[in-house]
């Protein structure tokens, strides 16, 4: 019976290993293409806050968060400012300057 524990000790070291080893290689490199992930802010959404707090969460490996102001209230508005405030690769634009944003993006 203790040759099944051990046995089964050893596996799971192993597999934490592997883990932690694969984890640390696949961040993603600083040659990697430009992607941005886009959150459009509208009126009824209220869910807003949720949404930004997972984005927060979520921050490794991403290259920009772009929130686009479509018909966003003011305490949308002020959510995404904060969140903007504390998250240095996030913007908050109107939904009219997106295409002129992405081009100074990706051209």
């Amino acid at each position: 019976m203790d040759g099944i524990i051990i046995t089964a000790a050893v596996i799971l070291a192993v597999i934490s290993i592997i883990e932690v080893v694969t984890f640390f290689l696949a961040m993603p490199s600083r040659s990697a293409p430009a992607y941005a992930s886009v959150l459009p802010v509208f009126e009824g959404d209220e869910k807003l806050r949720e949404r930004l707090e997972y984005l927060s969460m979520k921050g490794c490996g991403r290259k920009r968060v772009i929130l686009v102001d479509y018909t966003a209230t003011p305490e949308q508005a002020e959510l995404c400012r904060q969140f903007v405030h504390s998250s240095p690769d996030a913007v908050f634009i109107r939904c009219s300057e997106l295409e002129d944003y992405f081009k100074g993006m990706f051209v």
